[in-house]
């Protein structure tokens, strides 16, 4: 039965329905608020500001943090862990170059062409792929180290599909930079393309949402978490976060 949510399977808990109403209130809201925010305070204090970047990273973070916290997955306390930290790292390469200046120089050839944007967009890309790749690893390695090794498939797929988002959640970082894109795109001859790259991110979106209803009717969480499907719900968005990457980068690509 997909009614309610269960204790273990087959095991109804305390009658909570699992009605997908909440779980796409939680992706209205959050693209409401980051878009909103970003757009507010980007044409408040200048669509470049500190304010916009760092209310881009503050939201980030408290996702993150939402989502491992309500967490929706059958995994143990280092599964997420490991995600989280996966996450910090992931938004540090996103908007500083301590940790992807291992990857890339400091000062590659578009920076010093002076495509900035591109040159983070790529750094981070580059980051991107390390840090599912070690994920991969280290997740398997948790599995591996456990001394009871049940369910061994699902908690690993668990782990990584938990890290991955969020290490994609660090995509977001960048939503200041697309809001500066489309503020720029009459002005430069590409507000045709900035709609349609924007149509796309809409269609992803709604599909997303359209999959995360069965996502939700078919979680299994532990039913010692709290609101599961709160991270349900942020799973999209999470997810979304490489859409803002692939919206910039598109349009860094048609405005070269």
């Amino acid at each position: 039965m997909y009614g309610r949510v269960t204790m273990a399977d087959g095991e109804l808990r305390d009658g909570e329905e699992r009605t997908p109403a909440r779980v796409l209130t939680v992706q209205v809201v959050s693209y409401a608020v980051l878009f909103g925010l970003a757009v507010v305070l980007g044409f408040a204090f200048g669509m470049d500001s500190v304010a916009a970047l760092g209310a881009a990273i503050l939201l980030v973070a408290v996702i993150l943090v939402v989502f491992h916290v309500c967490w929706p997955f059958r995994a143990g306390l280092p599964d997420r862990l490991i995600g989280l930290v996966a996450g910090v790292l992931s938004v540090t390469c996103a908007v500083t170059p301590l940790a992807s200046d291992s990857f890339f120089p400091a000062a590659g050839p578009l920076a010093l062409d002076g495509k900035h944007l591109m040159y983070r967009l790529v750094r981070w890309a580059v980051c991107f792929a390390v840090l599912l790749i070690v994920l991969t690893i280290v997740a398997f390695g948790r599995q591996m180290a456990r001394e009871e090794r049940s369910h061994l498939i699902r908690a690993l797929s668990h782990c990584v599909t938990g890290g991955a988002a969020s290490v994609s959640v660090a995509g977001w970082c960048f939503l200041p930079d697309l809001v500066t894109i489309g503020a720029a795109a009459p002005d430069e001859g590409l507000l045709g393309a900035f709609i349609a790259v924007m149509a796309v991110f809409a269609v992803i979106a709604v599909l997303f949402a359209i999959c995360s209803v069965p996502w939700w009717r078919e979680a299994d969480p532990d039913p010692a978490l709290p609101a599961p499907w709160v991270g349900i719900g942020l799973l999209p968005v999470m997810f979304s976060g490489l859409m803002v990457f692939a919206a910039c980068f598109v349009m860094q690509l048609l405005g070269a």
